[in-house]
């Protein structure tokens, strides 16, 4: 998730094109951070050290690591500490970055200043953030007043990542009454602690998840494409109910409703959560106790 977070962000402030970033989120799951970048990531080499070690590992025999140690960058304990981050998210994702000759990690770094004032983060966020911990990283995207609705957020999101796009990219979510929308999906789930969720859009923003969940390419929003987006959020409610049978066991799936023409979105309050989803911008909503109604 932490890619998708930050190439979003680079992509918003003209530093990616839509095809860039996509090659880069594709990339990114294939390839494994090398030390010179993590060990730049980490403070512990600069740019130029990195790229010092790299030509002599161009015509030496030997590992980045031993070079490193033996030119008085690294000791052997660090280089063990620095080998076991290989596989984290966003230094694969500066990786990808790098090998397609688009920005350094010192260039990255940089500019994740600029994302962590534009969102408000603590140092202790950005850190959450580039450990890809799908929880914890929601946490910071939700309103403080809006814990209750962590749970049922954390499940839709990773449903969508295992059914739809493993690239979701998490926006800022908030509370409110109503939400102005021209098409979407709603289910209601009764019972004493019933809750409603839905997904909703404006213009096609919900064709790449239709089509891709349907398995039929829909160009357009009609009535066969949001009962598409009604089974998606279907299985998110019926994963949300099943967790929450040992508390209430009254729970009962609605069938879902839809619109092809609505306006606004509305409830008593709903957390609205904003996704991209294959690169469309959608809304997530939830509320709990009430109903959510398409006008």
């Amino acid at each position: 998730m932490i890619a998708s977070i930050v190439g979003n962000y680079l992509k918003d402030v003209g530093l990616l094109t839509e095809e860039q970033l996509h090659d880069l989120l594709a990339e990114h799951r294939k390839v494994r951070a090398k030390l010179g970048i993590i060990a730049v990531a980490e403070g512990l080499m600069t740019q130029e050290e990195a790229e010092r070690v790299n030509r002599l590992q161009a015509i030496m025999d030997m590992r980045f690591g031993d070079i490193a140690v033996e030119e008085g960058y690294l000791t052997e304990g660090q280089v063990e500490t620095l080998l076991k981050k290989q596989g984290n998210a966003y230094l694969a994702f500066a990786q990808a970055l790098e090998n397609q000759q688009l920005m350094l990690i010192e260039q990255l770094e940089q500019l994740l200043i600029d994302f962590q004032y534009d969102n408000n983060f603590t140092a202790s966020d950005m850190e959450i953030l580039k450990s890809d911990d799908i929880d914890q990283i929601l946490t910071l995207f939700l309103p403080l007043e809006g814990e209750k609705y962590e749970k049922i957020a954390s499940i839709a999101v990773r449903t969508i990542m295992r059914l739809i796009d493993l690239d979701v990219c998490v926006g800022r979510g908030y509370l409110a009454k109503r939400r102005e929308i021209q098409n979407g999906a709603l289910q209601e789930v009764e019972g004493k602690m019933g809750f409603t969720t839905g997904m909703v859009g404006r213009g096609n923003a919900l064709c790449n998840l239709a089509s891709t969940f349907g398995q039929e390419i829909f160009n357009t929003i009609d009535e066969d494409a949001l009962d598409a987006v009604g089974e998606v959020v279907n299985c998110i409610n019926g994963l949300v109910a099943t967790g929450m049978e040992y508390l209430d066991n009254t729970l009962e799936l609605c069938p879902p409703e839809y619109s092809v023409n609505a306006e606004a979105v509305s409830a008593e309050e709903m957390l609205i959560l904003p996704l991209r989803v294959l690169g469309k911008k959608i809304d997530f909503v939830i509320t709990i106790g009430n109903k959510l109604e398409l006008k």
